[in-house]
């Protein structure tokens, strides 16, 4: 490939190098290694290249820079050579003012890095997940957790949706939980006071009760997290209907008991909503008539009943976490396992299986989308 000499290169952090001895001809091997790669290069005097090139390649120099800092120390054929290799096995990243400053936020560095191993760019990575907007609903269990695992990654915006009074858990009584959750999304992404974070929150602490007002929250958000063990039932299937009309990607979880559920992700025509999901689990139910009715009670109630939802918090944290990661893969076009599939996690077994989602035809939700489109 053809060297630009106004490219900044910056060798990954990731990264161990090491400069085996010379073998009997009088050849050095140069060791490459990740968690997921291990690259060799053999030729003469490579611990030259580990001394004077590598050490260049910080970003602040572009190559014209670091041609004119080696002289004559290395010819230009040897230090194209090594800038191509470098290239080209994706060893380096193109420096540009447009990307998030990595020393200013080190906790993106492992992850961005893990990126760039999967084969993106992580420019264009940073970028796409600090554009990303996604809003949570429901904060009192495994919401809190994807939102703040969503922070850790970069996302550029979450609202934060709960009307749900906090309870003297935090040393706060009558503090919103949405108010906490942004309270600690801002502790974990700012390294001190002069270096702010890179998620940007909104607080709603609205009622959620009616249409007008859940639609202005879906309107800009790329994605909807529904944390179904934090939220009213109403609510969550009043989302499941207005991401299907709005066409938002609407992606359940929550944890109950000694289980936890994450899925199926609403978005795709042909799959099954929220809405299929549950009339499907209620039929398979060892008492249909009964899970039901107390369905239709929950329904009527408007709000969220967590005193009637045993829970462990370890589900909470388990289920929050696949959540925002089945998030993150959507973002970045990595294949989903929430695609018309529910994640049925076990905490006794320590067990997670995949369960098929079939369409449940007549679906009030989704089968109506159909016949309007």
């Amino acid at each position: 490939m053809k060297l630009n000499d106004n490219q900044r290169l910056r060798l990954l952090e990731h990264i161990v190098i090491h400069v085996a001895p010379p073998d009997c001809n009088d050849e050095e091997t140069m060791i490459f290694n990740t968690t997921r790669r291990t690259l060799t290069v053999k030729g003469q005097a490579l611990h030259n290249v580990e001394k004077i090139v590598l050490p260049l390649l910080d970003g602040s120099r572009t190559i014209g820079e670091i041609r004119a800092a080696i002289g004559e120390k290395l010819t230009d054929s040897s230090l194209n050579q090594c800038l191509e290799f470098l290239i080209d096995n994706r060893l380096v990243m193109e420096s540009s003012e447009d990307t998030v400053d990595l020393d200013s936020h080190a906790y993106l560095l492992p992850q961005i890095s893990l990126y760039h191993e999967l084969g993106f760019e992580q420019k264009d990575v940073q970028k796409q997940l600090a554009n990303a907007r996604i809003a949570v609903f429901g904060l009192g269990g495994s919401g809190l957790v994807a939102a703040t695992n969503l922070a850790t990654t970069g996302i550029g915006f979450l609202r934060l949706c709960d009307s749900l009074m906090m309870s003297s858990q935090v040393n706060k009584i009558g503090a919103f939980q949405g108010v906490e959750a942004a309270q600690q999304i801002e502790a974990i992404t700012s390294l001190s006071s002069a270096n702010a974070g890179v998620t940007q929150t909104e607080i709603v602490t609205d009622p959620l009760t009616d249409d007008a007002t859940v639609n202005a929250l879906l309107d800009d958000v790329d994605l909807v997290i529904v944390a179904t063990d934090a939220v009213s039932v109403n609510l969550a299937y009043r989302l499941n209907r207005l991401c299907l009309k709005m066409q938002r990607p609407l992606l359940p979880g929550g944890s109950v008991g000694v289980e936890g559920t994450i899925g199926p992700l609403v978005f795709f025509q042909d799959g099954p909503c929220y809405l299929c999901y549950r009339m499907r689990s209620m039929a398979c139910a060892k008492l249909p008539e009964a899970e039901l009715a107390i369905e239709q009670f929950l329904d009527r109630e408007r709000r969220s009943q967590p005193r009637l939802r045993e829970s462990l918090p370890i589900g909470q944290m388990l289920v929050g976490s696949y959540i925002a990661l089945e998030a993150v893969k959507m973002l970045l076009g990595l294949p989903i396992a929430t695609n018309g599939k529910l994640l049925h996690l076990d905490l006794l077994s320590t067990k997670l299986t995949h369960n098929v989602v079939l369409k449940k035809p007549g679906c009030p939700h989704c089968s109506r989308q159909e016949k309007t489109q």
